[in-house]
């Protein structure tokens, strides 16, 4: 009967650790623990139900969490801002000594705008080495509505170019341009007090 239930109880066990998806080298470790117990308490009645949970409740807890199982909003890092040279940026097509209202945007510590338009960074997340979710909220500065907050994407080259993708669908890449390389007006602009 006793080496009935020795070869009963490792099986039972190395099921019931498959069910956890644990390995059976696993279930084997324990089982010769078990079979160790067995013949210090003088059998497996000497075990009581408590130990066992408690036993097998340590070696789940050991276990290590496998990247799927960790959601990805969990896995991103609040940062507190882009990394990212302060200054001008210009679409990637378009020469520094050509930009233009449209193709020009000033990336301050609190944001990002064009002539038109500016998106307050709310929230940036860092998501890959160079990728950033960043909650923004953006507005016309021509219109008294209030700003819409969405999300986008960026992800950066180094820290002097981005390609940035919106939930909406809209898409974009420029790149710094020094201030002495922009047309003249942009030149005499004093932008110290927003990128500094």
């Amino acid at each position: 009967m006793s080496q009935t239930r020795s070869l009963i109880v490792p099986l039972l066990l190395a099921a019931g650790l498959a069910a956890c998806g644990q390995n059976a080298a696993t279930a084997e470790n324990t089982a010769a623990k078990e079979g160790a117990a067995e013949a210090v308490y003088g059998g497996t009645a000497g075990i009581t139900a408590a130990e066992t949970s408690t036993t097998s409740s340590a070696n789940q807890a050991a276990a290590p969490a496998t990247p799927e199982a960790v959601p990805a909003k969990a896995q991103a890092a609040t940062v507190a801002a882009l990394p990212l040279k302060r200054g001008y940026y210009v679409e990637s097509d378009t020469p520094c000594g050509q930009a233009s209202n449209a193709t020009t945007t000033l990336l301050r510590r609190e944001g990002i705008g064009g002539a038109r338009d500016f998106c307050e960074f709310k929230k940036i997340e860092q998501t890959g080495p160079n990728t950033y979710r960043v909650t923004e909220a953006c507005g016309d500065l021509q219109d008294s509505a209030p700003p819409e907050t969405s999300t986008s994407i960026y992800t950066l080259t180094g820290d002097t170019a981005f390609t940035a993708k919106s939930e909406h669908g809209w898409e974009r890449s420029a790149r710094y341009c020094a201030q002495s390389s922009m047309p003249p007006d942009w030149r005499a602009n004093d932008i110290s007090d927003v990128t500094g």
